[in-house]
């Protein structure tokens, strides 16, 4: 019986000295995930830029982007769905996103080009300019038909151009009817009038309806609308590939991938629609990319 009992405490020595050693020791870091979750507004993938840069980053890294796409950007990133995103500085929900937490600090990557929308004949000659405060000011003085483009963006566009412009007297030719997007293009078209649309949206837009607009794209940085890169914050939300969502974000703030940015152009556009925006981003996040 004696000897039973030495071998039972024995035992439960040897036990316990496990246990307290195992717990000791960190648990084994899990491999990192090569899986990136990428949520993004439609700007970037229905031109086509996204395509080619995410099968570059692809790649050279191994990792391997799910990519999905809509308006609901910051909901979904708040539903642990996403492990970056890339929007518009302006998109719904982002300033609660990275004030509330959720999401790191955004990362300036690149702008897309809002454009003007010429009728046939350019009543008021813009096609040859590149200033799109000029453009403006040709069409309020030739008090051609101009349709607003109604969202909240391009009404503070059309607030400042008509302001630079001199603030001209809108009667007769600025119209006003309360339409957005397609609507708004649409109406230019019914009116003969010039209206404003992004690139993007526009060529989309005309692949499956009748628009007989011209597209005259300004090169000022007036017409520009800053896109950003957010990454989740892990330290909130489970589940988050953050090493994957940094790999991607550092790679579209390469020099080499803002360049590639910079080159891209539309089939027989031979204008520049998508602006490099790396450059604006705090010291640090520059010099990570460029070591």
């Amino acid at each position: 019986m004696g000897r039973y009992l030495k071998a039972l405490t024995l035992v439960a020595s040897v036990l316990a000295a496990g246990l307290m050693h195992a717990a000791a020791q960190p648990p084994p870091t899990p491999p990192a995930s090569k899986v990136v979750r990428l949520f993004a507004v439609r700007t970037e993938f229905d031109s086509g830029l996204l395509d080619g840069l995410l099968a570059d980053f692809q790649a050279t890294t191994g990792f391997q982007v799910q990519h999905t796409t809509g308006k609901d950007t910051y909901e979904q990133a708040r539903a642990g769905k996403v492990d970056v995103m890339l929007s518009h500085y302006r998109h719904s929900g982002l300033g609660a996103f990275v004030s509330q937490g959720y999401g790191l600090w955004p990362e300036p990557v690149m702008a897309n080009m809002t454009a003007f929308l010429a009728p046939p004949g350019d009543p008021a000659h813009i096609k040859s300019l590149t200033d799109g405060i000029e453009m403006f000011r040709r069409i309020a003085a030739a008090k051609a038909p101009f349709i607003v483009n109604g969202d909240p963006n391009s009404r503070y566009l059309l607030a400042t151009l008509w302001n630079a412009a001199g603030r001209p007297d809108k009667q007769g030719w600025y119209i006003d009817a309360k339409v957005e997007g397609l609507a708004a293009a649409q109406n230019a078209v019914a009116q003969h009038a010039y209206t404003t649309w992004g690139v993007t949206a526009f060529i989309q837009a005309k692949q499956g309806n009748d628009l007989p607009l011209d597209l005259v794209i300004p090169t000022d940085s007036l017409m520009q609308r800053i896109m950003v890169c957010v990454v989740s914050n892990p330290a909130k939300l489970r589940g988050v590939n953050v090493t994957g969502a940094k790999a991607l974000q550092a790679y579209l703030l390469a020099p080499a991938t803002q360049a590639r940015i910079a080159a891209f152009r539309y089939a027989g556009i031979d204008t520049e629609v998508f602006v490099p925006a790396g450059r604006n981003n705090e010291d640090a996040a520059l010099e990570a990319v460029t070591k």
